[in-house]
C-alpha cells in the first residue's frame, strides 16, 4: 500500500478527471457514498442523531454527499455549513446545489455558535467534512473555535479523507486539529498520518475504492512510500527450508556490552536466537563476563580484553568471524575513548557480510560515514531521533519536523540502509521507503531497540535482504509490543515480554509466509 502527499494526490486527481475522464462531481459522489456506506453498516438505527459539518473546499463536497445520502437511506443528520454560500465552488458547488435541489435541511453557521453548541451536546456520531488536505498551517476563525468545540465533547468522530487541522505531508498540527475516532481516506493513506502527531488523531484509518486506483501513482512515474502491512511484513521473512539444520540458519555475531549496560547485547543475542538465526554469539568485554553468562542462556560468548568496563579496542582477529552470516555492532557498547578505532578495526576485518550499526557504535561511526558508503556488503543503522541528530548535525527537534526526508536523504547520500525508530519507525534505502503504521508506547522502555537491533540481525543472518530484514524486523518488533501491551498493560510490559510476545507474532506471520 502506497503514501501519497498532497501533490501527488492533486496530480493523480487531476490525471484521473483530465486524461481517464472520471469528472471531479463523479469521484465526490463515489468518495461521499463510500463514507455514508460505512457509518450506515456501523450504525443501523437509523435514529441516531449525526451531526454532519460542511467547509467550502472539495472535503465539504464530500459531506454533501454523505448528507444527502444518509437522508435517502431514512436518517435525519443535522447538516451544517460552517462558510457562506458564495464561497462554493467547482464540484463542491454542484453538490451543494444538488443538496439544496431535494430541499433538505441545511443549517448555516451564522446562525450562530451557541446553536451549533447545542447540536453537538445532543449528537453521537459528527462527520468532519470540513477542511481536508489542503490545510498548511493554522486553522483560522471560525473553524479553530468549531475544532476546539467538537474535541471537547465526547462524540464519534469520523473524518473525511484527514483529520480536519492536520498537514497533510507533514503530520503537523499548527494549532488545533479534529481528533478523529476513525478515518476514512481516499485512494491512499496520505503521509502526515504517520508522521508528528498525524497518529495521536487519525484514530483508525482506512482507505476507500473510489475509482482511482492506486497504480496511477505509478503510471504518473511517481516514488511513493509504502506502508508495511502483516502481509508485505510475513513476505519479507526469510524463508525456512524444513530439512535445514543449524548452519542453514546463519550465524549472528553481536558485539556489546559494557559495565553500564550488560543487558543490551544479551538482548539482541537472545533475540536474534527466537528469530531462527542458528547460533548467536556475544563478544563482549572480559569484565563483564560473569554477569552475562549468568544470564545468557542461547548464545555462545566471546571476550576481549577490556579497562573499566569497556572494550579496550585490541583483540579483533579473523577467526571471529568465521562462518558469520551478519554482524552486530554496538548494544550496550557506551562511549570509550578508543571506540572509533574498534569500531572500524571490525569493519575492516569483515568479508561482505551484512552489519547493523546500532546505539553508541552509532557515535564511534559519525566521522567514518565515509567508509560505509564504501563497504563491501549491506549496511544497516538503526538510529533514534537523538543519534540521527547526532549522526546530521541537527537537533532532535528538526529531525522529528522531517522524519522521512531526513532518512531518504541519509540513506541516499550515505549508499546506506536506515531505519529510523520512533512512534512510527521509518525504513528508508537508497532506493525506497518504507513506514511502519504500527506500535505503542509499551515499547518505550530500555532494551526495546536491542531487541529490534536482534530481529534485523537474525533475518540477515538467514539470508534476507537488508530492506526485507529491517520491514519484517520492524514491524515484528511493533506488532510484540502492541500484543504484549493487551496481556501486561502498556505500564507492565519489559524487553523479556516483548521477546516472548514475538514467538506469537512470529506464528501468525508464518501463516502467511
Amino acid at each position: 500500500m502506497k503514501i501519497a502527499s498532497r501533490k501527488q494526490m492533486l496530480d493523480i486527481e487531476d490525471y484521473a478527471m483530465n486524461k481517464i475522464g472520471i469528472s471531479g462531481a463523479v469521484l465526490m459522489e463515489i468518495a461521499g457514498n463510500q463514507v455514508a456506506e460505512e457509518i450506515m453498516r456501523a450504525y443501523p438505527n437509523q435514529s441516531v442523531h449525526i451531526v454532519v459539518l460542511i467547509g467550502s473546499g472539495n472535503n465539504g463536497g464530500d459531506g454533501f454527499v454523505i448528507a444527502r445520502r444518509l437522508f435517502d437511506a431514512g436518517y435525519t443528520p443535522e447538516v451544517w455549513l460552517l462558510t457562506s454560500e458564495e464561497k462554493l465552488e467547482g464540484d463542491a458547488r454542484t453538490q451543494y446545489d444538488i443538496y439544496q435541489k431535494r430541499k433538505l435541511p441545511l443549517h448555516v453557521i451564522g446562525e450562530g455558535m451557541t446553536s451549533l453548541e447545542a447540536v453537538l451536546e445532543q449528537s453521537e456520531v459528527l462527520v468532519d467534512a470540513m477542511l481536508g488536505t489542503g490545510v498548511k498551517g493554522a486553522v483560522r476563525e471560525p473553524f479553530d473555535q468549531i475544532i476546539e468545540q467538537v474535541n471537547a465533547h465526547d462524540l464519534h468522530v469520523i473524518s473525511v479523507d484527514i483529520p480536519s487541522g492536520l498537514d497533510c505531508d507533514t503530520g503537523n498540527i499548527e494549532n488545533v486539529a479534529i481528533k478523529a475516532d476513525e478515518t476514512f481516506t481516499f485512494v491512499m493513506p496520505k503521509i502526515g498520518f504517520f508522521l508528528q502527531e498525524g497518529p495521536s488523531v487519525i484514530g483508525h484509518w482506512q482507505v476507500k475504492d473510489i475509482s482511482v486506483p492506486e497504480t496511477l501513482a505509478e503510471t504518473l512515474d511517481m516514488k511513493n512510500p509504502v506502508v508495511i502491512t502483516r502481509e508485505l511484513a510475513a513476505a519479507s521473512m526469510p524463508k525456512r527450508p524444513t530439512f535445514g539444520h543449524k548452519g542453514t540458519f546463519g550465524h549472528a555475531i553481536v558485539f556489546g556490552g559494557s559495565k553500564p549496560f550488560v543487558g543490551a547485547p544479551i538482548y539482541s543475542g537472545h533475540t536474534a536466537f527466537h528469530c531462527g538465526v542458528g547460533l548467536s554469539t556475544l563478544v563482549i568485554p572480559e569484565e563483564i563476563y560473569p554477569v552475562i553468562a549468568s544470564q545468557n542462556q542461547t548464545a555462545l560468548i566471546q571476550t576481549l580484553p577490556s579497562e573499566d568496563g569497556h572494550f579496550t579496542g585490541e583483540g579483533i582477529e579473523a577467526t571471529l568471524f568465521e562462518k558469520v552470516t551478519a554482524v552486530v555492532i554496538g548494544p550496550g557498547m557506551g562511549r570509550f575513548h578508543k571506540g572509533p578505532e574498534f569500531v572500524m578495526d571490525i569493519m575492516e576485518h569483515l568479508d561482505g557480510q551484512p552489519v547493523v550499526i546500532d546505539a553508541d557504535a552509532l557515535f564511534h561511526m559519525k566521522n567514518q560515514l565515509e567508509f560505509l558508503t564504501h563497504y563491501d556488503g549491506s549496511v544497516i543503522l538503526t538510529p533514534h531521533p537523538g543519534e540521527m541528530a547526532m549522526l546530521t548535525g541537527k537537533s532532535v527537534p528538526e529531525v522529528e519536523a522531517d522524519r522521512m526526508g531526513i532518512a531518504e536523504n541519509f540513506a541516499k547520500t550515505h549508499d546506506v540502509n536506515l531505519v529510523l525508530k520512533g512512534h512510527r519507525s521509518i525504513v528508508a534505502t537508497p532506493n525506497g521507503t518504507w513506514i511502519n503504521p504500527i506500535g505503542n508506547d509499551a515499547l518505550a522502555k530500555g532494551g526495546s531497540g536491542d531487541i529490534l537491533t536482534g530481529m534485523i540481525a537474525a533475518f540477515l543472518a538467514q539470508g534476507a535482504l537488508p530492506e526485507d530484514a529491517m520491514r519484517a524486523g520492524v514491524y515484528l518488533h511493533a506488532a510484540s509490543g502492541e500484543n504484549a501491551a493487551i496481556e501486561c498493560s502498556h505500564y507492565g510490559v519489559t524487553p523479556e515480554i516483548i521477546i516472548s510476545s514475538s514467538k506469537k507474532v512470529l506464528r501468525q506471520m508464518e501463516d502467511n509466509v
